[in-house]
């Protein structure tokens, strides 16, 4: 279940967009929230040409920590107090990615929820895609709201989470989080399966051939069509509503970006395998969705089988 939400922040405007949606989600869980913010130490990043740290520089180095510390704690028991909800605050020194990592271990978080850039790139004080590399090496949902989102300034309420799976199990994972979060919500579910044809070595003996479907994509089709089905079912048994949806595509990204713009959903939940996707999503078709359509995407990177 994701009863306890981590939220990093930096100290910009943008960062902060991610709490009303962490705090919402939080309160229809009964859960509780985190706030977790690095500090990067003078030290790493280096204050003079030479290296060489002075004791101005260093007690400045500190003062910069005491202050995002208190700003933090101040932020933390303000939400708390507005929104009535356990809401803790966590700084540490170190890259944000690693800070981040070791927060939600520490914490047991069900889920992270970050905003970013439209274009790439994070929120403005990261050093680097501190979004990506948390997506790429946490094992946790990461829900990333987009600054580009068709419906910014409306609450995140989603009513319509799309699903793309691919028929494995990695891509499976998924399928719980975006369970919990529409049980949070009434939304409905539109698992997506898109089949790519088969082109055979040698086309024009296989086309000849007197049997139906020569190619076999009917055949591959209806077996993606049975998978989602029995996810439907799944889905139909905890009390949601959920429908599939088969496309026979050569592109899977643009065959999703598609769907996207036909089926209009108010967020997107994949897996993704760190480097690339799930055997289907050879591409960063995660990178890909976040950028691309504008809505917030929640991805998951399974364990290892």
């Amino acid at each position: 279940m994701l009863r306890t939400i981590l939220v990093p922040l930096d100290g910009s405007t943008l960062s902060e967009r991610a709490l009303p949606v962490a705090l919402d989600l939080a309160r229809r869980g009964a859960g509780a929230v985190h706030l977790v913010r690095a500090h990067i130490p003078l030290a790493i990043v280096g204050a003079t040409a030479e290296g060489i740290l002075t004791q101005d520089m260093l007690g400045a180095d500190d003062a910069l920590r005491t202050r995002a510390r208190t700003d933090l704690e101040d932020l933390a028991a303000r939400l708390s107090h507005e929104w009535g909800l356990s809401v803790k605050s966590h700084l540490d020194d170190g890259s944000p990615a690693d800070v981040i990592d070791a927060v939600a271990g520490e914490v047991g978080a069900g889920l992270i929820v970050m905003t970013t850039h439209g274009k790439g790139g994070f929120a403005l004080g990261w050093l680097g895609s501190v979004t990506d590399a948390v997506i790429r090496h946490s094992h946790r949902p990461v829900l990333a709201l987009p600054e580009n989102d068709v419906n910014k300034g409306n609450a995140f309420v989603p009513r319509r989470i799309m699903v793309p799976l691919d028929g494995s199990a990695r891509a499976d994972a998924v399928i719980g989080p975006a369970r919990d979060l529409a049980l949070l919500f009434g939304a409905h579910l539109d698992f997506v399966r898109v089949v790519p044809p088969f082109i055979p070595g040698a086309v024009a003996d296989v086309l000849t051939r007197e049997r139906p479907d020569p190619l076999g994509i009917d055949a591959e089709a209806a077996a993606a069509k049975d998978a989602v089905a029995r996810v439907v079912k799944g889905m139909e048994e905890a009390g949601l509503v959920a429908h599939s949806t088969v496309r026979i595509e050569t592109w899977p990204t643009r065959a999703l970006l598609e769907h996207v713009r036909e089926t209009d959903p108010d967020m997107i939940a994949l897996a993704t395998q760190g480097r690339g996707l799930t055997r289907l999503f050879v591409g960063s078709v995660a990178d890909k969705l976040i950028r691309g359509s504008g809505r917030p995407v929640l991805v998951l990177r399974p364990m290892k089988d």
